[in-house]
């Protein structure tokens, strides 16, 4: 029991209370303020990067040398700087050993450092909301909408948000709920006038996977391998640029960033399937196989 004053002066007694613990596991930092953790370190990252190439910029303009940033105490900034992200990142990755799907199956894949795991885990959050891969897909913005072919325009529905604005929002259908008729399949893309049904973050991230994935020696990474296999494929099968609408399509940028958008689909797939059987949850084939009876990688690691 404590005292405390009221609003007439006279003191009161005042129960204490437990504070409420908002995770059961204290040594565990819950999901949303790991999610928060990853994104500082990304945006802090991002923002001191671009501040040294502009001091960079300013330093060989006026011809500056280290010596004179450091009396300026400009050198100091970037190592305290420095020190606040590895600071972010040594917690993180102690959060990590936590985590099944990091200490038995992202810790081996080459190309996946800490950072990017801490992400993936983050951003998914729960795997048992993701009840197929091509949810897991749509999530990323590496899945698709549909396109109606006789109303002219994408499906989608109206979202109606906190602050009372309401929002039409890409959503796939398989009829059209304006006119009914069947639509067209069209990849998760920017549609001006519409709110995009993707976690923008979570987009951002996969490509960072993929280029990663990319950067690796083939002989090291297996999703490097499928990268390749991939980009052979694909030039095979558009050999020339394909001129349409005054753009070129299939150009060496193109085959590249197909092939990566399929290398990530593969790994997010596997990711998805050994996620949901460490947690005992039904994880069934992709629907490349199942309804198209397409051949598909079962999950590996490197090592």
């Amino acid at each position: 029991m404590s005292k405390t004053k009221s609003k007439t002066g006279k003191k009161t007694s005042v129960e204490k209370k437990d504070v409420p613990i908002p995770y059961p596991d204290t040594e565990k930092v819950p999901p949303y303020l790991l999610r928060n953790l990853v994104d500082i370190f990304y945006d802090f990252q991002g923002q001191r990067i671009q501040t040294q190439l502009r001091i960079g910029a300013a330093k060989r303009e006026h011809s500056l040398d280290e010596d004179q940033l450091s009396i300026y105490g400009i050198t100091t900034i970037f190592e305290n700087a420095q020190t606040f992200e590895k600071d972010i990142e040594k917690l993180i990755k102690e959060q990590l050993k936590n985590h099944a799907i990091y200490n038995q199956y992202l810790i081996k894949i080459t190309g996946l450092g800490p950072m990017l795991a801490a992400a993936l885990i983050a951003y998914t959050d729960d795997i048992k909301e993701f009840y197929s891969p091509s949810s897991l897909w749509q999530y990323c913005g590496y899945g698709g909408n549909t396109f109606c072919p006789y109303c002219k325009k994408p499906t989608f529905i109206n979202k109606k948000y906190k602050s009372g604005k309401v929002a039409k929002m890409l959503q796939p259908f398989e009829t059209c709920p304006m006119c009914d008729n069947k639509t067209e399949f069209i990849i998760q893309k920017r549609t001006a006038g519409y709110a995009s049904n993707w976690n923008p973050k979570y987009r951002s991230l996969v490509w960072k996977v993929g280029k990663s994935f990319v950067m690796q020696q083939s002989k090291r990474s297996g999703y490097r391998r499928i990268y390749d296999h991939f980009k052979k494929a694909e030039k095979r099968k558009h050999p020339k640029i394909v001129k349409k609408d005054n753009r070129q399509f299939y150009t060496p940028g193109h085959l590249h960033d197909r092939a990566m958008r399929k290398t990530v689909k593969v790994f997010l797939v596997h990711f998805w399937q050994t996620w949901r059987r460490q947690e005992g949850l039904p994880a069934s084939e992709p629907y490349t196989q199942k309804l198209l009876n397409h051949s598909t990688i079962e999950a590996f690691t490197d090592d």
